[in-house]
């Protein structure tokens, strides 16, 4: 009878586990492959808050929050399927609360927070739909507005139960719709953001009512009263003469 020496047991012996922990390996990498194919993303503006020079994403909505003055809070619209959010397509220090609210003189009372608005790209755009042209806005609100309130300021806003749904019209329906099977978040060229005009660019009109008379038009009227005056004057000389 044949019987196997120590040396050819304990190579045998490595040879399996070899083979098994191959064999495991190749069991785990095909499970982790199907994991990251079947993940599931959400279509949804994402909420972000810039604090030291980084995006951090918003752990409650803008409702259960309240920004701070000279900050600036930011919103990106695509599919996301990591925890921490899509952030918006440019630097977080590109668009400062500085830069961003540099037309929008303060208030005594209130409060002012830069917005971007980033609607994502085309192909996150549900159905026909076009994204809008990313911006930012100068809110300018009462000291204890929360992130809603902020939001309101500058933008048309469309929520459920809490959440943010559409901003100016964008998406038309719907809210946070799930995509199975999603593909794994990308990164995308950083893009230009549309800054508001001087005085401010807030819906309820604090950056534009209650400014200077409007000098361009007295200036015209000014010219024509001067022009009707010297008309009349050369019509009498050419009757006494």
């Amino acid at each position: 009878m044949l019987t196997a020496r120590p040396g050819r047991v304990v190579g045998l012996a490595r040879l399996l586990s070899l083979v098994t922990a191959l064999a495991l390996g190749f069991v785990v990498l095909g499970l982790g492959a199907g994991t990251a194919q079947a993940a599931t993303g959400y279509k949804y503006w994402n909420y972000f808050h810039v604090e030291n020079g980084k995006y951090v994403f918003a752990k409650t909505g803008p409702s259960g929050y309240t920004p701070k003055n000279g900050s600036v809070e930011a919103y990106r619209y695509g599919l996301s399927t990591a925890s921490s959010g899509l952030q918006p397509r440019t630097a977080p220090t590109t668009y400062s609360f500085a830069k961003i609210c540099a037309g929008t003189p303060a208030r005594s009372g209130q409060k002012r927070v830069g917005v971007l608005l980033d609607p994502g790209t085309k192909a996150d755009a549900p159905g026909n739909q076009s994204p809008p042209r990313p911006r930012a806005s100068c809110a300018r609100v009462p000291v204890k507005a929360t992130g809603q309130d902020v939001l309101e300021s500058v933008a048309k806003l469309r929520a459920e139960k809490g959440l943010v749904c559409g901003i100016d019209g964008y998406p038309a329906s719907g809210c946070s719709v799930t995509v199975k099977n999603s593909p794994s978040t990308q990164q995308t060229q950083n893009v230009a953001f549309r800054l508001p005009k001087a005085n401010g660019s807030t819906h309820s009109g604090a950056g534009s009512a209650g400014g200077g008379a409007p000098w361009v038009l007295i200036g015209v009227i000014v010219v024509v009263v001067l022009l009707g005056g010297a008309a009349l004057a050369l019509t009498r000389r050419r009757a006494t003469s």
